[in-house]
């Protein structure tokens, strides 16, 4: 083999350029076919054992060609280390057999988010930006978005455990409920909690209220549909709660939004606020970068920013702490004005 085109790629400074960009490809690839494999419904029928390649063809193809077009997929499956093959059949492998695992749906949901939602922020905010356009709501998966924000629920429950009374009555609010996996989590914590999730999105809350059902926690547990911005003070609660969700608000209008909340707060209540700040991590840019690209919403708050908008509001006693190490993830405990 000759080294001239070696030594050409070289003189025209394109080597380098060739291979960082194939470095990219194979974790791509990997992304690509995880999500796949979940959305076409590869995880559960590798689950619990492994199928033959007529097994499979069976259930996904309508012709040889089919066949032809499956078994070359499923050979890029074990060349990304994805699936195995074996005398049995095909199994799931390394990382795919592990996100299988329904203790691991939330980083599963984060790779979905990733390849979607993501993908399109990163790819179309620009040609939106020059249109004069931005995303929507709409642009992204609700169900999906309640799934992967569970990749923070170790330690949001730590939170809760901190900050919520274990015993007692106390009256729950928590604005954008999500899956009400963390209302389940004070209930169960307290038998005594009452609670109301409120939830923007229609899908997700039609989630929720299946997930409340299911869990034996609808006599003690109310989820709505609702904008909290348009909701009345008409009920008071010890506790209220935003998780991950002060940048589906605008910058501006924060402020306003805190001391509408305020209104739902019983005297010696508290609100607990939790969100990602400035400064973290790729995927917080990410998400950062979906708050300020998206109609309605707005970035991530800076730390000191936020507290400084608690206190405008009218919340003179603001305690923080660091949930995730290293990471730029907060718990915002604050006190109405009345009991600072």
């Amino acid at each position: 083999m000759s080294i001239k085109p070696i030594l050409k790629l070289i003189t025209n400074n394109q080597l380098t350029a060739l291979t960082g960009s194939n470095a990219l490809l194979k974790p791509f690839y990997q992304l690509n076919y995880l999500v796949a494999a979940k959305e076409c419904g590869l995880f559960e029928l590798l689950l619990d054992e492994p199928k033959s390649f007529d097994q499979l063809a069976e259930i996904c193809c309508k012709d040889a060609k089919a066949r032809e077009a499956l078994e070359v997929w499923l050979r890029l499956g074990t060349r990304l280390g994805l699936l195995g093959l074996n005398t049995r059949g095909y199994a799931l492998k390394g990382l795919a057999k592990k996100l299988a695992l329904p203790q691991n749906d939330a980083a599963l949901a984060l790779l979905q988010e990733a390849g979607g939602l993501h993908y399109n922020l990163i790819s179309q905010t620009l040609r939106k930006l020059r249109k004069g356009e931005l995303f929507n709501l709409e642009d992204q998966d609700g169900e999906i978005i309640a799934r992967s924000s569970r990749i923070f629920e170790a330690f949001q429950t730590e939170a809760i455990d901190l900050f919520f009374p274990a015993t007692g009555t106390a009256s729950l609010l928590e604005i954008g409920c999500g899956s009400g996996v963390y209302i389940k989590h004070a209930a169960n914590r307290n038998p005594s909690l009452t609670a109301l999730g409120l939830e923007l999105q229609p899908n997700v809350a039609d989630a929720a209220h299946r997930n409340i059902a299911a869990w034996g926690l609808e006599g003690r547990v109310r989820i709505e549909e609702g904008d909290i911005r348009l909701k009345a003070p008409e009920e008071r609660f010890s506790i209220v709660t935003l998780y991950n969700n002060i940048y589906y608000f605008p910058v501006e209008g924060r402020v306003s939004l805190l001391q509408h909340i305020k209104q739902f707060i019983n005297p010696d209540g508290f609100l607990l606020l939790i969100t990602c700040c400035q400064g973290g991590s790729l995927g917080v840019e990410v998400l950062n970068l979906w708050g300020a690209a998206t109609l309605d919403c707005g970035r991530l708050p800076g730390k000191n920013e936020l507290i400084g908008q608690l206190q405008d509001a009218g919340f003179q006693s603001v305690q923080t702490i660091r949930l995730i190490p290293g990471e730029e993830f907060f718990a915002f405990k604050a006190l109405p004005e009345r009991n600072a």
